[in-house]
């Protein structure tokens, strides 16, 4: 199968080959385990700042595709109940989608965490050594989010010992998720503190895709990233009877500039590939690169569906999206698959992504969406259910700006939605008016399916499946949402001491441990 990367370099001059060096070194030439990676590097002492960073921001968050495959799809986006194998054709049409193989740790863990940790500190001493402050700021933001993203997969994970200006790291020891999000939280602060009013662009800003090397913008950011992160740990500190001090980073958060529609943080990938032997493609790939793919009549990977719940959402309620991710089924209408159902969809009755999740071959992408990392539509999103929560706002017209910023993301006319449909204004109770904000956080969210997993966990927005006679209902999660992915088999066996302790202290490596912010 022909591999492929795409980064955007339609109006960005990088040095292409210093781009794919990086990003084929890591992936191809490095070991598994923490140690071995750390020692030996094996990155090119020549590499750029703009060459590591393009490096760090594509392999962070566009994800290729062995990752987006493991990670986004097969198990986070189907765990939210977005996208679905459960059609005819598919390699996983009969099977238990909420009991992944054990195996796809090694890919959620070992690719996505240790490989990018090591780049990443790669590029926080190099900016140390040509003293931008504000290059090493951006970096340890980059950090945060990626650390949040890993600790909410698995709970625990390595944190302090590997965000340290260091390539050299002995297997790390594992921090617990109460201290990573309290440490985040605290150091996201001290960055929005360091970049202050700086305008000065960050080196290797060529390289950076999401803001093009903007100090403030990156800021911005930070403050939105704090505020995901303190209202999806705000029971837990609740709990914990550390209230004042979640309280207190909210109000903060609120007080400072959030992201809007003129700076949210996405990735756009070029209209054009770039070949490479190592490297390769996201969701358009996994779609259209097996053999039969999309419309074809064998059993392949390719074969993965919208879901009920999804297109319902959309086709129940008028909403201007659905045309712009569904497609409509060759058989007619709008439809969508379910989640561990025993009864495969037939191809030919159910809606695909569309254009804008997965191009219209796996090499032309030119009309697909850019990847999220932090939306305009997420921030109101947030900022809505603060205000729910009592720490001020129109909670109502934020609920509406994030349904329009959602809307134009997908690149869809809103025309009437806001003033016609019910589901567009908030109503009922304050618990009814959370899940309103909850479900179109959750539409908004499709592709990254990470967030999405999150939310739905921290929510309990899918319900326990219980019918074991037209639906999969097995060990060890019951049919219900997995609450964590269990760690690497390579990391249990590199690093033994450190996850054993992990384990002990959080408790057995199982899908159905929950972690520490989901107290519901």
């Amino acid at each position: 199968m022909k591999k492929i990367i795409k980064i955007n370099f339609k109006s960005i001059k990088v040095p292409t080959f210093s781009i794919v060096l990086v990003l084929g070194l890591l992936l191809s030439s490095c070991t598994d385990d923490f140690e071995q990676i750390n020692v030996n590097p094996n990155l090119p002492a020549e590499a750029t700042s703009a060459s590591l960073l393009g490096a760090v921001e594509y392999f962070t968050f566009a994800e290729p595709r062995f990752v987006t495959w493991r990670g986004n799809l097969l198990t986070t986006s189907q765990f939210s109940h977005q996208f679905s194998t459960k059609v005819a054709g598919s390699w996983w049409s009969g099977s238990d989608n909420y009991t992944p193989d054990p195996a796809w740790g090694n890919v959620t863990f070992d690719k996505s965490f240790t490989r990018s940790g090591l780049i990443m500190r790669n590029l926080l001493i190099q900016y140390g050594n040509e003293n931008d402050a504000n290059g090493q700021a951006m970096m340890k933001i980059i950090m945060s989010l990626f650390h949040q993203r890993a600790t909410d997969n698995f709970g625990s994970i390595p944190y302090s010992e590997v965000i340290l200006p260091q390539l050299e790291v002995d297997p790390p020891k594992y921090d617990t998720q109460k201290d990573i999000y309290k440490a985040i939280l605290e150091d996201l602060k001290s960055q929005m503190d360091a970049l202050g009013s700086s305008t000065t662009t960050i080196g290797g800003a060529a390289g950076d895709f999401i803001y093009e090397g903007d100090p403030q913008k990156w800021k911005v950011l930070a403050n939105t990233l704090r505020l995901r992160m303190a209202l999806r740990s705000r029971d837990a500190f609740n709990a914990d009877g550390e209230s004042a001090f979640i309280d207190g980073v909210i109000a903060d958060c609120l007080s400072n500039t959030l992201i809007d529609g003129t700076n949210e943080a996405t990735l756009t990938r070029s209209e054009g590939a770039l070949t490479n032997a190592n490297l390769d493609g996201g969701f358009e790939d996994v779609f259209w690169g097996f053999g039969a793919g999309a419309g074809g009549t064998g059993v392949t990977g390719s074969k993965w569906i919208l879901t009920e719940k999804l297109v319902a959402f959309m086709r129940d309620n008028n909403d201007p999206r659905l045309t712009q991710i569904a497609t409509e089924a060759e058989n007619g209408g709008y439809s969508g698959g379910f989640i561990n159902s025993r009864t495969a969809a037939v191809w030919e009755d159910v809606s695909k992504p569309s254009e804008r999740i997965v191009g219209t071959a796996f090499d032309e992408i030119s009309g697909m969406a850019p990847v999220m990392v932090l939306t305009a539509a997420e921030s109101y999103f947030l900022q809505a259910e603060a205000a729910l929560l009592g720490y001020g706002g129109d909670a109502n017209s934020l609920y509406q700006s994030g349904i329009l910023a959602s809307i134009s993301f997908w690149g869809a006319d809103a025309g009437t939605f806001i003033a016609d449909e019910a589901i567009a204004t908030l109503s009922g109770t304050t618990e009814d008016q959370l899940n309103q904000v909850w479900n179109q956080r959750w539409l908004a969210s499709l592709t990254n399916g990470y967030e999405s997993w999150a939310l739905v966990r921290r929510a309990d927005l899918i319900p326990q499946i219980t019918d074991n006679v037209n639906f999969w209902v097995t060990e060890p999660n019951n049919g219900n949402v997995p609450k964590r992915f269990p760690y690497s088999p390579t990391e249990k066996t590199s690093n033994t001491v450190n996850v054993d302790a992990a384990i002990a202290e959080q408790g057995p490596d199982l899908m159905t441990t929950a972690l520490w912010w989901d107290v519901n």
